[in-house]
């Protein structure tokens, strides 16, 4: 399966690498984007230090199209002459450029089909629109994916109403900045559980959405919960929602690394009942001895901490009730940052690195999928043939399951 997801990416990238283009979706559904803009009156804006902020959130729809639909492809990333600063002028200039293969708002899928719903929240300072390669493909393959576009995580978020929120200033800050690694972490985990609390509050309204009069009205399939999925410290929000939100059927964490928050809000918050993926590029390499001797560490110490926090992981892993996977991919040249839309607009992508930044793109949509289909869809075959695949060891991939996933 990977293989011939991997040759539509490689043919719909066949044209000059320096004319930015996304991998188009793979799935059988033509799709379309709408966006909304929602306020939580009951829950306080903790990223600010004003007493009357409440939680604002830009969502963006993604959702399988009618076949027939015509009409502009969507705008790739409606606010991002905002974004000036974090990025360039050259990249600004590829995104402003950029089309998203989704039309805007066209109507649904013909029919009265349910549509199963997935959640997506953003890495940290980056936007939830920036992930089209991910969000677009599930949507292709008959899902709705609302993306979060968080506010004061990236530079800026531009509602509606022409406000931009974002660039505050050290004394207009929820949080201080941290004076220890002590209030570091506690920062951090209460960052996660804010995220967190917006993907309840995202189902909430979706749950009104598919309830009232518009083009999505009983469309939505949320009666057997929903999937929440991130990147990063999105990644830390979808983890850590499971165990607040029983709506949430099965969580993906992709690349979202940290010693103390890979699944709880808390530390003693346990590690959840719903099933977990976790997506990671392999450990950096040991360091050598030499660097070893400049940080005045031993290599016996260096080795006993990677024991401890793969120990501490797999702990955490062995506790959710339903089971989880992590799944490990080692390939040269694979970053942080590839999995999402960044590599093929930032300009550093050449000929060598494209097929390696193309395969993880694959990978990453063939488990999301497979991963939803089964925890929220209860469609296990294709996920079991994915974790037990014989090709992964030679295309790098390790696959850890811990629980009973499948019968």
């Amino acid at each position: 399966m990977l293989h011939l997801l991997l040759g539509v990416l490689l043919a719909c990238q066949a044209a000059d690498a320096a004319e930015v283009e996304l991998p188009a979706p793979a799935g059988p559904f033509k799709t379309g984007r709408t966006s909304f803009h929602w306020q939580d009156a009951a829950r306080d804006e903790l990223e600010t230090s004003a007493a009357d902020d409440k939680r604002e959130l830009m969502v963006h729809l993604f959702y399988p199209a009618d076949a027939d639909a015509t009409g502009e492809r969507a705008v790739y990333v409606p606010d991002a002459d905002a974004m000036r600063g974090p990025w360039n002028p050259e990249q600004l200039a590829r995104i402003t450029a950029l089309r998203a293969y989704s039309l805007e708002s066209p109507p649904p899928a013909a029919g009265d089909a349910r549509f199963p719903v997935a959640i997506f929240s953003p890495g940290g300072g980056m936007k939830g629109l920036t992930y089209h390669v991910l969000l677009e493909d599930l949507a292709s393959h008959g899902w709705v994916v609302a993306a979060i576009d968080p506010p004061y995580n990236a530079r800026a978020v531009r509602l509606p109403d022409g406000r931009v929120l974002g660039g505050l200033k050290p004394a207009e800050k929820g949080w201080p900045e941290p004076k220890s690694p002590e209030d570091f972490q506690r920062f951090y985990i209460e960052r996660i559980g804010h995220w967190a609390r917006d993907v309840s509050f995202v189902i909430d309204r979706l749950v009104e959405l598919d309830a009232g009069d518009g083009p999505l009205a009983r469309r939505l399939d949320l009666a057997r919960g929903v999937g929440a999925c991130g990147h990063s410290r999105g990644g830390q929000a979808a983890s850590a929602v499971r165990v607040v939100d029983e709506r949430v059927r099965g969580g993906i964490n992709l690349d979202g690394t940290t010693p103390y928050a890979v699944l709880p809000i808390k530390p003693d918050a346990g590690s959840g009942a719903q099933p977990f993926l976790w997506i990671q590029q392999q450990l950096p390499p040991p360091p050598s001895d030499e660097q070893l001797k400049r940080a005045g560490r031993t290599r016996a110490e260096y080795d006993a901490e990677v024991e401890k926090l793969l120990s501490g992981w797999r702990r955490q892993l062995g506790e959710i009730t339903e089971g989880a996977l992590r799944v490990t991919l080692a390939r040269q040249g694979l970053t942080h940052i590839d999995f999402s839309d960044e590599p093929f607009w930032d300009g550093n992508m050449t000929a060598d690195s494209r097929p390696g930044k193309l395969q993880t793109i694959a990978e990453t949509r063939a488990w999301i999928l497979a991963f939803f289909d089964a925890t929220v869809c209860g469609r296990w075959a294709a996920l079991k043939k994915l974790a037990e695949a014989p090709e992964n060891q030679s295309a790098g991939i390790t696959v850890e399951t811990f629980g009973k996933l499948w019968q």
